[in-house]
């Protein structure tokens, strides 16, 4: 399908709907029942393009992994994997090619790891710098300071790293996963602010659920001792809030009201977050045990800082476009070296709908108004699709072209929004 069509609703509705489970969470456990020794049962995993780059990384280890409607088991473990060649294909997958990054540099053989075109090209320096800086042998395949890496280590000595922090909190997290199984756990010692803090503190509460201990000291240092290992045999992944955040948005443009079940209210998840700036822009959240209920009243232009949340930055922007007056949107650098250069993706698609911007390297200025129907470019990026389909729901002859680039985090984004 090279486009389609958005229908807006004809007036405010009432519907429940169904989250399906986190990317995060759903990569994060993967990497940690691979360094757990038996079998481990992951209940509700997301399947995307996302999650199956990492599953297929794993298994390509020799890493058997059951594959069910509803469960992901993973037989065997990291101690298991032979000592050869591997060639692994991480996709646009920059959480696998970067949480694989670290593991790698701790099991037998000579790896090779690559993404497509536009993952090879973003940050993976800082992360090779600090894994060589604890031992690890990795070469740069073709370009410096880029993928394709080739690790021939399988083992890191060190007990102390710095790590360069400003970049990607994945960084930070691939070398938080693989802390207890190095001989004398490993101190992180930052060395610049750590972007998306959030996700970081996300990947701690994954370790101490698996039984690690992690101990912070004033938000720069990370200390993890050497332990026995990750202690897990079922583990189930919460649902999605950054799947989420549209139908959230959804809601609020529309003044509808929508039940979205399978999420966690006491979620660790940053994008929890856009539901208390939807209720500063006029929406009413209420919080059950399995599911949250918005009802969305108004939307208003404010200043709000995204650093913590930088997936819900595209949503923001999109619904800003309908709010009188100016909204100031800081903490979006990070956007700059995701899928696509997101700011000027969105500052091109939002000019097509008629509505103004500027930008700085670190915030995203939108003039709201009366926006206009316009053919959306997604550029390769699951976020631009989702989001601007959004602005359908309330403008005829919105057009998403290629929509299939959602099947990278949330393949049933369009039968979920058909349900409206």
């Amino acid at each position: 399908m090279t486009h389609l069509e958005i229908i807006p609703l004809k007036q405010p509705i009432s519907v429940a709907l169904r989250i399906p489970g986190s990317k995060s969470y759903t990569n994060r456990a993967l990497i940690l029942a691979a360094l757990t020794k038996g079998s481990v049962t992951l209940q509700n995993p997301l399947y995307s393009e996302d999650t199956a780059a990492m599953i297929t990384c794993l298994q390509t280890l020799g890493i058997e992994i059951e594959i069910k409607a509803n469960e992901l088991t993973l037989h065997g473990d990291i101690f298991s994997i032979a000592n050869k060649n591997y060639k692994l294909f991480a996709k646009d997958s920059g959480t696998t090619v970067r949480f694989l990054l670290a593991l790698l540099c701790i099991v037998p053989g000579v790896k090779r790891l690559e993404g497509n075109k536009r993952l090879n090209e973003r940050p993976i320096k800082d992360l090779v710098d600090s894994l060589r800086e604890l031992g690890a042998h990795i070469d740069y395949c073709e370009q410096e300071g880029q993928l394709p890496v080739q690790i021939s280590s399988s083992s890191l000595s060190k007990k102390s790293v710095h790590l360069k922090s400003d970049q990607s909190s994945q960084f930070c997290s691939a070398l938080l996963m693989i802390a207890p199984y190095l001989p004398q756990g490993l101190t992180i010692h930052l060395t610049s602010p750590l972007i998306s803090k959030t996700y970081v503190d996300m990947t701690i509460g994954c370790m101490q659920d698996w039984g690690a201990a992690v101990f912070t000291e004033k938000e720069k240092n990370y200390f993890i001792p050497a332990q026995p290992g990750y202690q897990k045999a079922h583990y189930k992944i919460e649902g999605d809030f950054s799947s989420a955040g549209y139908f959230f948005a959804a809601a609020a443009l529309t003044n509808s009201t929508l039940f979205l079940e399978n999420l966690n209210p006491f979620s660790a998840q940053p994008d929890r977050k856009f539901l208390t700036i939807l209720e500063k822009m006029g929406s009413i959240v209420s919080y059950e045990n399995t599911h949250i209920r918005i009802q969305g009243k108004q939307i208003c232009a404010l200043e709000i800082d995204m650093e913590d949340c930088p997936d819900q930055v595209m949503t923001l922007a999109v619904l800003s476009a309908f709010c009188e007056g100016t909204t100031k949107i800081s903490g979006v650098r990070s956007l700059r070296l995701k899928e696509t250069e997101r700011v000027i993706a969105l500052k091109t698609e939002l000019k097509k709908m008629g509505i103004q911007t500027e930008d700085t390297y670190d915030t995203l200025t939108i003039y709201g108004g009366l926006p206009k129907a316009a053919s959306i470019d997604t550029y390769n990026d699951h976020r631009m699709a989702m989001a601007f389909a959004i602005a359908g729901l309330r403008i005829p002859k919105i057009i998403i072209r290629h929509p299939e680039v959602v099947n990278k985090t949330f393949p049933t984004f369009w039968d979920h929004l058909k349900s409206l």
